[in-house]
C-alpha cells in the first residue's frame, strides 16, 4: 500500500511517541487500526500532548476533539478508540471527523 504525505506525516508524529517496549525489545508496530490507548498504552499525559502537536501541525482546532471519549479521566473503557486512521482522515479533512 502506497501512503500519501499526509499518512506519512501522522505515522512519523506518532511514531515521535513510540518508545521502545521492554518485552518485545523494540517499538510498537504502528498500523492504521493501531489504537493509541488500547493498543499502544499511551499515557493519557503523552496522548494530550500529541493531540495537540497533531492539531498544530495539520491545522485541526483542538476544541473540535473530545480527548475523553478516548481516555476518560476516571481510567474507565474509552467511548471509542483512537486510531490513526481517525488521524489521518482528520488531517485530510482539516477539520476533527470522529465527533
Amino acid at each position: 500500500m502506497v501512503m500519501d504525505d499526509t499518512e506519512k506525516a501522522v505515522f512519523e508524529l506518532v511514531e515521535e511517541y513510540n518508545g521502545h517496549w521492554f518485552w518485545l525489545r523494540k517499538r510498537f508496530p504502528l498500523t492504521h487500526e493501531t489504537d493509541l490507548n488500547k493498543d499502544f498504552r499511551m499515557a493519557p499525559e503523552d496522548a494530550a500532548e500529541l493531540l495537540e502537536s497533531f492539531a498544530e501541525r495539520f491545522s485541526i482546532n483542538s476544541k473540535e476533539i473530545n480527548f475523553g471519549r478516548y481516555f476518560p479521566p476516571d481510567y474507565s473503557k474509552p467511548e471509542k478508540p483512537l486510531t490513526i486512521q481517525v488521524l489521518i482522515d482528520s488531517a485530510r479533512a482539516g477539520q476533527w471527523t470522529d465527533k
